[in-house]
């Protein structure tokens, strides 16, 4: 078998299989509602580990491998019971910063060429940055009026990029 998706729909089909097979026989395994995030994971890491190892170079891939590599991660403590499904009110903003690593990682797989990508993983980094400190109040309890008063912050990031585009962009 030369085909690689042919090994890797091979491989998922024997873990599903035995998973349900675990399932009917009763043995004491997690239910789908604990294992789902297993899925954006396994997923993720395949369109990784397709990048690295050369099967497909594009950095689209990364992209889309790191965001759900990390909303498999992002999720687990949910599934798992340590958090609450309640508790993604004050968490969403983790989901900003996981767009804001995924263009990163993107930007990187691009050879620090796609700016666009940069530009857009900057920003979501600032905004879901701020989102988790409005969020979990890092400034206290009045940390949601404050931080609406920073808006013009965005202004200036995006001058800077705009600034290391054009002076990069020259080499």
């Amino acid at each position: 078998m030369r085909n690689k998706g042919t090994l890797i729909i091979a491989g998922l089909l024997i873990l599903l299989g035995a998973y349900m097979l675990l399932n009917e026989l009763n043995v004491g395994i997690p239910s789908w509602g604990v294992i789902w995030p297993v899925f954006p994971l396994a997923g993720g890491l395949a369109l990784l580990l397709g990048y690295v190892l050369g099967w497909q170079r594009d950095p689209g891939k990364v992209f889309v491998g790191t965001a759900a590599v990390l909303v498999g991660l992002a999720f687990f403590p949910f599934t798992l019971g340590f958090l609450e499904y309640e508790a993604l009110n004050t968490w969403w903003p983790a989901f900003v910063l996981i767009g804001g690593i995924a263009f990163l990682a993107q930007w990187a797989a691009a050879r620090f060429r796609d700016w666009s990508a940069l530009f857009l993983g900057v920003v979501a980094l600032a905004i879901g940055g701020a989102g988790l400190i409005a969020t979990l109040q890092l400034l206290g309890p009045e940390t949601s009026q404050l931080l609406p008063n920073l808006w013009p912050a965005l202004l200036v990031l995006m001058g800077l990029m705009l600034l290391l585009r054009g002076l990069l962009r020259k080499r």
